[in-house]
């Protein structure tokens, strides 16, 4: 070391003592944040062990509020500080006069990762509620509080260098005192600040009281976004920080920037987390040290460490692709585990479906497409093992999904056994069992129907039916898992719309029978990393194909004022024998959605369509009255259906070549794709009307997409990229955590990774009781048994 910086260590530690000495009344010139920081500044050229370093790092952040705190939560900290400093640097004459020893309930103890959060100094139960909010209840889950970006604070400029919009660290100083902003653009302080000679503002909103602050000739060191307009410069504060002009600066190195909410500023997450950092043991690394090296990923607790305090860029992203890569890896082991159980030899799933794709193709009434015998024929290659199936069958509206389930229900009671389907809704529920009436009677085969909107009477009947093996088809909503159904040999589930089911409520159904095989289905086509995060137990078929001669929607959107043109377009398809709906945005099956529903017929029924025939069908309906109107629109005796968005699956009446959506910002891409495929069934062309009751630039720019394209694949990943995985089929009801880190969307490198090294995995230890397993099992086990990814 040399003695340059030993001199300023020793300085730094007389200051401190006076501070101590002084009861910790932040007498230091400049404050001791401005000194621990310009400490920093002078030691980042010195030759320190790595580890000092660190602790220096440290340090600097935990006292970055200082002047905030309270002498009982100043004092530890002005102790840590001299502890660290003689140990670096002892003072060469005279033993130094130690400390006042705090007492023991001043000093902060270790702490475990699933320590409440409380136990940091500096939070409370009113800061823990906060915490809370953003899903932070323990030391680990602040651990693993990933950075949404770094500030690179390394290059300090001058206000001169600035330009607008950028987001900057700046030196300045005060040149006067400030004033408070005009009532009208809300409380804040803003100070004239020179720096080499350009003159500009600071602007502190919400914060009024720095004008009191701040002094003339104060050196700061701010933090900010630049406004520059007609050559004046106003810089954004976000933080602020004193400097000693007669010491050197310290421009904060690469800053980590969180996630927060109101009453939680950056400074307190920073601190909390340094004070985690250094409190909380390093965990123990989960990953076998082969797998480590495979994927050259660096170790847990230094990877914990650099996501927080990176020594430059490319070790951040180092460390956030480990902390990515453990958590796919724990969902993927989950995924894996499931699938082996789920794929254990089973004799009894076995259906003789030799020869069943060739039967059942010959009695259909057209020629499946290439996707439907591809994806019939792997059906029944499962149905034909020794394990049950597990098949996931995706693919876009009018794609002849249906038929796949029809296929799996003849290969049942070709076997003397049963199926079931279950569908989300009743109108759905009674859509299939009507188009699987049509597609089973060649096999002699009847399907029933269960539904909670059955009478008693009906109910009772079905269930005994299905009971006693007199019906080897039945056709449901959620009634069919209900304690009073049982069936004589269920062989075959079928989940339609997979991603309105729990994974609970998927595995009540298989479980009314003898490890049935399992088919979910899904009228939205799932990207493929999202298939591999979320069904990666299931093998995967995708029907690429729509029968020939449909015609894809033509699509236009009509902003907010044009709606009348919506009509005018209606009333001329009707007046050329076609039919319309009209849907309503989805809140929930509620009363407001059925108010929507209600309220827009009777706008349209009493004004723009008051001379056509116009029906109205909601989840609140009577199920009699809802069959009469579906079979009256069937039927052609209603012109124009109103609906909320209940009719976005399984309603197939070929004559309605015309759909409107109204408010069609509220709906999701792929939703809004499926529900115009509701006109795409004939060899029509069909149109489609999209109303949007915003102005807003982005939410037209994300309706537009799907004027641009009618690819459901290519809709379907553009919905992935701008909503997120959470919010998409399946993720909520999968029964797997919430990603906490990772990205499905920009870790795909990772997920597949992870993928491959959890399979592997669990096919080579299937329970994970190998020592070098150990990590693995825990990482599955929290996967298993939390909502969100944890230490």
């Amino acid at each position: 070391m040399t003695a340059t910086a030993a001199k300023a260590i020793r300085r730094a530690v007389a200051a401190l003592r006076r501070e101590l000495q002084g009861g910790c009344a932040d007498s230091v010139p400049g404050g001791v944040n401005a000194l621990v920081a310009r400490l920093a500044g002078d030691l980042a050229e010195a030759d320190l062990p790595e580890r000092a370093r660190e602790s220096l790092r440290r340090l600097a952040r935990d006292t970055g509020d200082y002047a905030s705190l309270p002498a009982d939560r100043r004092r530890p900290l002005v102790e840590r500080a001299l502890r660290l400093l003689e140990a670096i640097a002892p003072a060469r004459h005279a033993r130094p006069t130690r400390a006042r020893p705090a007492a023991s309930a001043d000093v902060p103890g270790p702490l475990a990762p699933d320590d409440p959060v409380t136990k940091l100094v500096g939070v409370g139960l009113a800061r823990a509620e906060l915490l809370e909010r953003l899903g932070l209840r323990s030391v680990g889950d602040l651990l693993l509080h990933a950075p949404v970006r770094y500030d690179d604070r390394r290059q300090v400029l001058a206000l001169r260098d600035l330009h607008h919009g950028q987001s900057a660290v700046v030196r300045v100083t005060v040149a006067g005192r400030g004033r408070r902003s005009s009532p009208r653009r809300g409380a804040a302080a803003i100070v004239p600040v020179e720096s080499e000679g350009a003159e500009g503002e600071l602007l502190f909103f919400g914060r009024p009281w720095m004008i009191e602050r701040l002094k003339p000739g104060e050196e700061l060191l701010v933090v900010g976004a630049a406004r520059v307009e007609s050559g004046k410069v106003a810089i954004a504060v976000a933080e602020c920080d004193a400097i000693d002009p007669d010491g050197p600066m310290q421009a904060g190195g690469i800053v980590p920037v969180y996630p927060t909410t109101e009453g939680l500023s950056q400074r307190m997450l920073r601190g909390w987390i340094a004070q985690a950092l250094e409190r909380c043991p390093p965990p123990a690394d989960p990953l076998p040290e082969r797998l480590r090296a495979r994927r050259k990923l660096p170790d847990l607790g230094a990877a914990i460490r650099e996501m927080h305090a990176p020594t430059d860029p490319p070790a951040a992203r180092r460390a956030r692709h480990r902390l990515a890569y453990d958590e796919l890896l724990a969902l993927q082991l989950a995924l894996a585990r499931r699938r082996a159980e789920a794929r254990a030899p089973s004799p009894e799933s076995a259906l003789r479906a030799d020869g069943v794709v060739e039967e059942f193709a010959a009695t259909l009434p057209f020629t499946p497409t290439g996707a439907q015998q591809r994806v019939m024929a792997e059906v029944a290659h499962d149905l034909s093992a020794d394990e049950p199936a597990h098949r996931l069958v995706h693919g876009e509206v009018g794609s002849g999904k249906t038929v796949i389930a029809a296929l799996a229900m003849v290969a049942a009671a070709r076997a003397g056994r049963q199926a079931a389907m279950m569908a989300p809704t009743e109108l759905l529920a009674e859509q299939h069992c009507e188009t699987l009436r049509e597609l089973l009677a060649p096999a002699g085969i009847e399907p029933v129907l269960l539904t909670g909107g059955m009478t008693p009477a009906e109910r009772a009947a079905a269930h005994e039916a299905l009971a006693d093996g007199r019906f080897a088809c039945a056709v449901g909503t959620h009634a069919l898992f209900s304690e009073q159904v049982s069936f004589a040999d269920l062989a075959v589930a079928v989940i339609d719309e997979q991603h309105r089911f729990g994974v609970r409520q998927r595995a009540r159904l298989s479980g009314k029978g003898a490890r049935p095989n399992v088919l979910v289905m899904s009228a939205t086509p799932i990207p493929r990393t999202l298939a591999l995060a979320v069904w990666g137990d299931f093998d995967v078929s995708v029907l690429d194909e729509l029968p020939p001669g449909r015609k894809s929607p033509q699509t236009r959107l009509l902003p907010a004022g044009e709606r009348a043109d919506a009509w005018e377009f209606v009333r001329a398809q009707v007046a050329e024998g076609r039919q319309a709906y009209v849907v309503c945005p989805a809140i929930d099956e509620s009363e407001q959605e059925m108010a929507a529903a209600t309220a827009t017929f009777e706008e349209l029924a009493d004004g723009a369509l008051s001379d056509l025939r116009l029906g109205l069908v909601h989840g609140r309906l009577d199920t009699i009255v809802r069959r009469e109107v579906m079979r009256a629109f069937r039927e052609g005796a209603i012109d124009v259906l109103v609906a909320t968005s209940l009719i976005e699956v399984g309603v197939n009446v070929p004559n309605a070549t015309t759909i409107v959506i109204e408010n069609a910002e509220r709906f999701g891409l792929a939703q809004l794709h499926q529900l115009r495929g509701r006109v795409a069934r004939a060899g029509r062309q069909p149109h489609c009307l999209l109303l949007s009751g915003t102005r807003g630039s982005e939410a037209l720019e994300r309706l537009a997409v799907l004027v641009r394209t009618a690819d459901g694949f290519e809709i379907a990943e553009e919905d992935l990229r701008r909503r997120g995985p959470g919010e998409l089929a399946g993720v909520r009801q999968s029964g797997l955590p919430d990603l906490h880190i990772a990205s499905i969307i920009a870790d795909t490198a990772a997920l597949a990774d992870a993928r491959e090294d959890a399979f592997d995995a669990i096919a080579r230890d299937p329970e994970l009781v190998r020592p070098e397993h150990a990590g693995l099992r825990t990482l599955l086990e929290r996967a298993s048994s939390s909502e969100v990814w944890t230490l």
